[in-house]
């Protein structure tokens, strides 16, 4: 029997990517970067059993 273990990691150090600012020039947020661009640290694990 052959047992595979498998971890992928994205984002590990969890870099954080600000999306664009605010482009409503009548609103009272004009400018202001209130959302990130890309999803937060994940691990994923996975484990198959061959025989």
């Amino acid at each position: 029997m052959n047992v595979q273990f498998r971890a992928e990691f994205f984002n590990i150090f969890n870099v954080v990517n600000m999306g664009l600012p605010s482009n409503t020039i009548l609103g009272s947020g004009f400018g202001l970067i209130n959302r990130t661009a890309g999803s937060s640290r994940q691990i994923q694990f996975s484990l198959k059993a061959a025989y």
